[in-house]
């Protein structure tokens, strides 16, 4: 039987783990750092299971990717009349680093729900089953750059040390995605209707994005690239990698978003990560 100091004291504990402080937020997002060799470990680990006893491993996504892109990058070409010198270099760039946010926030979907097993046996912080799933698609990410040297020996273009800038954007491609795929899995482990959902919202974004086609070669497109925070990522990484300068426009937008989403992600993990337990 609950006393009424009893029922007190635990509506002020349950009002202690709802409210949000700048305390609290520090201790909740420090195993992104602290505990970094974890959900590095882990990523790793799930990669060698994965392509065990193959003779390529993980390069076979590499290959895979390529050929598909390879492939659509053609037909597209071809179907828009654009010159595959230019426009196939634009979009091997482009497909690459749209298919690390697609597959994060894909598997984002499920990485909750799939850990939840574990979430109520281990006494593991929440934030490491996301971070060990983009640290996997990290890796295959970066196997799927090697993809980018051998278009260059194809269809060479300028390059110089502007594409250097590409490591500030992917490094915000990263804090979006780590941000973005924080804030959807929690929603898809409370609400399991939402995982569908996202794959079609994941394939509108992917024709909405400026990946199979330019801004100016679509009526309407500079409107639809100015509401798309994909395209100030994407511009912002493939770029300088073509060569090119990003707007200070494309960099104030990425900031922008990734600070947005930074501070919602935030508030929502911390307001609401010791219910996940619960949900999973």
């Amino acid at each position: 039987m609950t006393t009424l100091t009893d029922g007190q004291v635990e509506r002020f504990v349950v009002a202690d783990q709802r409210r949000v402080s700048w305390a609290r937020c520090r201790e909740d997002i420090a195993p992104f750092i602290t505990r970094h060799v974890t959900w590095r470990a882990l990523a790793a680990g799930d990669i060698r299971s994965k392509y065990r006893r193959t003779m390529l491993g993980p390069w076979w996504i590499t290959a895979t990717n390529a050929i598909t892109a390879l492939i659509m990058g053609a037909v597209a070409g071809r179907f828009l009349g654009a010159d595959m010198k230019t426009y196939l270099p634009h979009f091997m760039v482009s497909m690459t680093i749209w298919n690390f946010i697609a597959s994060s926030l894909g598997e984002s979907c499920y990485t909750m729900i799939n850990a939840g097993g574990m979430i109520k046996a281990v006494d593991m912080p929440i934030l490491i089953h996301v971070m060990r799933m983009v640290q996997r698609n990290l890796i295959i990410f970066l196997h799927n750059i090697a993809i980018i040297p051998v278009i260059w020996l194809i269809y060479p273009w300028s390059i110089g040390f502007v594409s250097l800038l590409s490591l500030f954007g992917l490094a915000l491609v990263y804090v979006f995605i780590v941000s973005l795929t924080t804030i959807v899995s929690m929603i898809c482990v409370r609400y399991r209707d939402v995982p569908p959902v996202m794959n079609a919202i994941i394939q509108l974004l992917f024709f909405i994005s400026p990946i199979i086609w330019a801004p100016g070669q679509i009526k309407g497109g500079t409107f639809i690239v100015a509401l798309n925070p994909i395209a100030y990522l994407l511009a912002v990484t493939r770029d300088p990698l073509m060569g090119i300068v990003p707007s200070l426009a494309s960099w104030a937008g990425a900031i922008g978003c990734v600070a947005v989403l930074t501070a919602a992600m935030i508030y929502i993990y911390t307001r609401y990560r010791s219910r996940v337990v619960y949900w999973a």
